[in-house]
């Protein structure tokens, strides 16, 4: 719109000069005079007339016309620059505080604690996984897919679950879910150096899709450390990840 307006005024300001150029000037009656009183071609005449009629030229509102035209267009033209600089200065803003807001309001969510149940709990030595959404709204269809292996799956190759081990949970903020995996001889609290790893998929309110992924290496004593750069976010998503 800015560049529209300047357009418009310097087509406005080129118009006004192109008619005034070609409007013919008026003899004055200083000028008709030398007219009549000198001949062309004399010496000390034709320098006097020369001299007053550049004075007339110099003095002419035509000229002092063009100049403000010029001088007006030059500001609206500025103007409108400054204008247009502010005016995409004040969107990239809006863009950026709408992208900050997004970040700031959606679901985040992630393994908040790995870990064996006491000996003094109803069942002892029960592995499980404590999930929790640390973000300011609810996560939705969230599905939790885990598993443990003695060792990781090689690069491209699939992990072994084929199946999620909780589907279509509904996760509020700040709320945690907890969800117990099967026992196991080889993934016990006695037996360190197994892996536990997975990730957790869920929907937030801004219709897109996150992937938390994590990997823990049990280190005895029910100690389970971050394992690797395979703990990580992925996202967004327009459709489900499979």
């Amino acid at each position: 719109m800015p560049r529209i307006v300047t357009l418009a005024v310097l087509f406005f300001c080129a118009w006004l000069v192109a008619a005034h150029s070609q409007e013919p000037a008026a003899p004055s009656a200083a000028q008709a005079e030398q007219s009549v009183l000198y001949k062309p071609g004399t010496g000390s005449s034709a320098r006097t007339a020369s001299s007053e009629g550049l004075a007339e030229w110099w003095l002419s509102s035509g000229w002092w016309l063009v100049a403000a035209v010029v001088l007006v267009a030059f500001v609206v033209g500025m103007l409108a620059l400054y204008i247009a600089r502010l005016a995409k200065a004040s969107s990239a803003l809006l863009d950026e505080t709408k992208d900050s807001t997004k970040k700031e309001l959606r679901a985040y969510v992630a393994l908040d604690e790995i870990f064996f149940t006491e000996a003094g709990e109803a069942v002892a030595g029960t592995h499980k996984l404590r999930i929790r959404n640390y973000g300011q709204t609810p996560a939705s269809r969230m599905s939790i897919w885990c598993e443990r292996a003695s060792h990781l799956p090689q690069d491209g190759v699939n992990p072994y679950y084929d199946t999620p081990v909780v589907d279509g949970q509904l996760l509020h903020p700040v709320q945690a879910y907890t969800v117990g995996l099967a026992s196991a001889p080889l993934y016990r609290i006695g037996k360190p150096g197994f892996f536990t790893y997975g990730r957790i998929i869920y929907h937030d309110i801004y219709q897109q899709w996150w992937v938390t992924k994590f990997c823990f290496r049990y280190e005895g004593d029910g100690s389970f450390v971050p394992h690797g750069d395979y703990n990580a976010e992925e996202g967004p998503f327009d459709k489900k990840p499979a």
